[in-house]
């Protein structure tokens, strides 16, 4: 079934605390669901994410600030583009090829196997498989049964993962990996799992707390997207809806249609201020601002009643 959809997305990692979340986040980001199977790794998290024209980014925090807690299994995402895919992910779905098909398929290699079931209406055909070492693409075939190396490994995602420890980490891949152009909508469910296919709780996308080793994984849908930060449509000007204009180009803010003291704060993907300055607007202004190469970064302006939030990858 076609239609369009928000983002759904069930993740791992963690923002710090939900006061440092709230306060130093400009826009709100996807918060996952809360549930601590695992420590706290995914389920006490959040991400940010956006779109250049090609690629898709996604900034994700871990939970590896609490004594104790790491990233030591695999962080799946399976993502429905609309497009003819599975509601159901079951026994009839079990590549055991490795530890990252295992993960994706819930695979019955250690004898956790499961099933995992998505919303009404939602099909997926893609996910990817994130670990320590590596983060791939997959597409995940239609129909039939698949077996050991029935997955389609189509690209890797870049993943800044490498160790367990770490706060945060990103990945990016061509929207057109997965047959996305832009405007085009999609949808992103997300687990973490160990390398053997025993499920934990920690996601997006309302999973049941209590949900271990080879429980059926339940994406029942309670997940408030609506508030969630982000983007479901390839769009990379969505936050562009206040009255007056804004780009960032060769190195400079251009700003037109305030009249005002304007604050300019810049954020990277993580959601921390890198800074933060003001500046009496009379009309236009164009503002240098160095901002980092082919990275993902928020660009904040504000006055006393506007509001305006770029999202800007400059190259």
């Amino acid at each position: 079934m076609l239609f369009k959809i928000r983002i759904f997305i069930i993740i791992i990692l963690t923002w710090g605390s939900i006061s440092s979340q709230n306060s130093r986040i400009p826009p709100p980001p996807c918060y996952a669901n809360d549930n601590t199977g695992a420590g706290g790794v995914i389920g006490n998290g959040g991400y940010l994410g956006g779109y250049d024209g090609t690629t898709l980014q996604f900034g994700f925090s871990l939970g590896t600030d609490v004594e104790g807690v790491e990233f030591n299994d695999v962080f799946v995402l399976y993502i429905a583009t609309g497009a003819t895919g599975r509601s159901v992910i079951d026994h009839t779905v079990d590549d055991d090829a490795d530890s990252y098909r295992i993960a994706i398929t819930n695979s019955n290699a250690y004898g956790y196997g499961s099933d995992i079931y998505f919303p009404a209406g939602i099909e997926v055909n893609y996910a990817i498989a994130i670990d320590i070492n590596s983060g791939g693409l997959y597409g995940i075939p239609n129909s039939g049964n698949i077996g050991t190396g029935g997955l389609n490994f189509i690209s890797s995602v870049n993943s800044t993962l490498t160790s367990n420890i770490q706060e945060g980490f990103q990945i990016s891949f061509d929207c057109t990996d997965i047959g996305l152009n832009s405007q085009d909508d999609f949808a992103m469910f997300g687990v973490y799992v160990s390398h053997t296919g025993y499920t934990y709780d920690e996601g997006y996308g309302g999973i049941t707390a209590g949900t271990q080793g080879s429980d059926d994984i339940i994406f029942n849908g309670d997940f408030p997207y609506e508030s969630c930060w982000g983007y479901g449509t390839l769009n990379a000007n969505e936050f562009d809806k206040s009255n007056f204009k804004a780009y960032y180009f060769d190195g400079e803010l251009h700003i037109s249609g305030i009249n005002d003291l304007t604050r300019i704060s810049i954020f990277d993907l993580f959601g921390r201020k890198i800074s933060s300055t003001r500046h009496q607007i009379f009309g236009f202004k164009a503002i240098p601002i160095k901002l980092n190469r082919d990275q993902l970064q928020l660009i904040v302006i504000e006055t006393n009643n506007k509001r305006k939030i770029l999202k800007v990858i400059p190259k």
